[in-house]
């Protein structure tokens, strides 16, 4: 009886200190983003904190409504084009066997590892003057290169993983046995059958382009200033109740797309999809 009651007590210390060891850490990340919050509608806490209201968000969202949109589209274009080459290039590392094919795996992976302060560096040395008959400095497509650099290589491990989750050597064997050529095996027999793959890496470049700050503050100007760089802007130059409340927009687009992401990875489960 001694034995299971010390049994008992070790086991509800273990779990006691297992909730509040998770309580701290829990509170450690939340804090800051419920000080950002709070501060959104009452503003700085200098002089005493003012009644909640939406005025704030309102400043922010006049002030910085073309960095918002500008931010968007940018994030859009560049899922397009990982869309329209990462998914290519997934599936020619998984389905076949060449030389170099190991170099090449590697380089895909390479720009995730490299500092984006590397990649703005750069692209501004090789395109900030013009080369070649392009005159890229200062323009949204440089800014549109730059993030599909820093993405595309989640894009590719996203589709190769969820290519490699699926036996789809019997699903070619099977639409080539019924008539069909390679465009048509891929387009639609292999792409509806990762579908939820490339669905969860899209929204994640998307996330992932939305919120980069270190490529897009050595490649913007001050008209094509993004998101993240207005963001930056606006904690140093004006009030702290309207640069909370565009963090706090920022923060909930960001919440908002990783939740998407897992809402989709749950239902392929669910439905015995892969992601």
């Amino acid at each position: 009886m001694s034995d299971l009651t010390h049994r008992v007590r070790s086991f509800d210390i273990g779990l006691l200190t297992f909730y509040v060891v998770c309580s701290f850490v829990l509170a450690f990340i939340l804090l800051p983003v419920l000080v950002i919050f709070f501060y959104s509608f009452t503003g700085s806490p200098v002089g005493g904190f003012n009644s909640p209201t939406l005025t704030y968000y309102e400043g922010a969202l006049s002030s910085n409504l073309d960095a918002i949109t500008l931010s968007i589209q940018i994030a859009v274009v560049t899922v397009a084009i990982n869309v329209l080459t990462g998914v290519p290039v997934a599936y020619t590392l998984v389905r076949y066997d060449f030389p170099l094919k190991g170099l090449l795996t590697e380089v895909t992976i390479l720009p995730m590892a490299i500092p984006g302060i590397v990649i703005g560096v750069a692209l501004v040395r090789s395109w900030g003057a013009p080369r070649f008959g392009l005159n890229l400095g200062g323009t949204v497509e440089i800014l549109v290169i730059g993030h599909v650099l820093f993405t595309i290589p989640f894009m590719i491990q996203v589709t190769m993983a969820t290519l490699e989750s699926i036996d789809y050597q019997k699903l070619e064997e099977s639409a080539r046995s019924l008539g069909a050529g390679w465009p048509q095996t891929f387009l639609l027999v292999i792409v509806p059958n990762i579908y939820n793959g490339i669905v969860a890496g899209s929204i994640m470049t998307f996330a992932l382009s939305l919120g980069e700050f270190n490529i897009s503050f050595f490649l913007q100007t001050p008209l094509t200033t993004t998101l993240p760089v207005a963001l930056f802007g606006s904690f140093r130059t004006v009030d702290a109740g309207e640069a909370s409340a565009l963090a706090s927009v920022f923060i909930l687009l960001i919440v908002g797309l990783l939740v998407l992401v897992q809402f989709i990875s749950d239902e392929g489960v669910k439905l015995g999809g892969n992601v």
